[in-house]
């Protein structure tokens, strides 16, 4: 990872963004990084323009324009309130860049194009963008095509929950998930927060199970154990890195019918504020964007944080 951990932070001016600058504010760990406040601009269609041609349709061009400069004032105001409360908040002020792009090919594909453009470490952005996404709808269009296609970058989808600087972290024994372990080591490093390293499996092993006798037991035993190390592993790895032994807390959950739906329990009875996922899990097949843990947690999951690392 970059030793210069920049942080591109995706903001559209909207009350939703502002909880995406509460966020950035509230998480202590993040205030050493370097952070870029990022807008894609929307600008007038050119079909507007093409008005110009008809002379009684000067006024509403000369209209047009000024509202489109109206907008990159609005949005320019809005980022730099948003960096002054961040450096009341305790960032550092050269730390915080402010960046405008013009759209040209959509929201999302400006977003992408800048992270592959620079060096970022992570990548924030929010469930929803403005006033006029639909009720009821999990993810809008935006975080939806960035949750897909921002696949080479940790992902952050800032949530709502109060944050009290305590991650749940899905651990598993696959790559993806040592892959969360790691970034979760090198973001909290030297911190004070709070860790729950989480491990599930469907099936439930005793104590007493007799090994030798049913290949299907035999199969649950070594399924355990494979996730104890994991967890032991992923503990190693958190302490090595600065966090006290005693601020990590490692659980196996056995016998559920739904992975994804024990760890949200965990993560919830336990008043966790963030998740922490690998973006594919023990089947990393190279075809799956993405896994289907992770996509149920996500789209179940509207106030949690939730870090999702490829």
């Amino acid at each position: 990872m970059s030793d210069e951990k920049k942080i591109l932070v995706t903001i559209d001016g909207s009350k939703r963004s502002k909880r995406t600058v509460d966020y950035l504010c509230s998480f202590k760990p993040f205030r050493d990084r370097n952070v870029t406040l990022f807008n894609v601009t929307t600008p007038v269609p050119e079909a507007y323009y093409d008005l110009t041609r008809d002379s009684f349709s000067n006024i509403s061009v000369s209209h047009v324009k000024a509202w489109e400069m109206g907008q990159k004032t609005l949005i320019t105001e809005f980022l730099k309130e948003a960096r002054q409360k961040m450096i009341a908040a305790g960032y550092i002020p050269d730390k915080i860049e402010i960046k405008l792009a013009s759209q040209s090919k959509g929201v999302a594909r400006g977003i992408l194009d800048e992270i592959k453009n620079n060096e970022y470490q992570s990548l924030v952005i929010r469930r929803k963008g403005g006033e006029n996404s639909i009720i009821g709808v999990a993810m809008g269009g935006v975080a939806a095509k960035l949750v897909e296609k921002a696949d080479f970058i940790p992902l952050i989808i800032a949530g709502t929950r109060e944050i009290r600087h305590y991650l749940c972290v899905a651990v598993d024994g696959s790559p993806g998930a040592t892959h969360a372990v790691q970034y979760t080591a090198d973001m909290m490093a030297n911190t004070n927060c709070r860790i729950l390293l989480c491990a599930v499996m469907r099936t439930t092993v005793s104590d007493s199970a007799p090994k030798g006798q049913d290949p299907f037991a035999d199969l649950a035993i070594w399924a355990q154990h494979k996730l104890n190390d994991a967890l032991a592993e992923a503990k190693e790895i958190l302490t090595q890195a600065g966090i006290p032994g005693d601020r990590i807390e490692t659980r196996l959950v056995q016998g559920v019918q739904s992975r994804a739906g024990a760890l949200l329990d965990t993560a919830r009875a336990a008043e966790c504020d963030t998740i922490v996922m690998g973006r594919r899990g023990m089947s990393d097949v190279e075809t799956f964007d993405m896994g289907r843990i992770p996509r149920k947690i996500i789209y179940a999951s509207r106030k949690f944080t939730i870090w999702l690392i490829p």
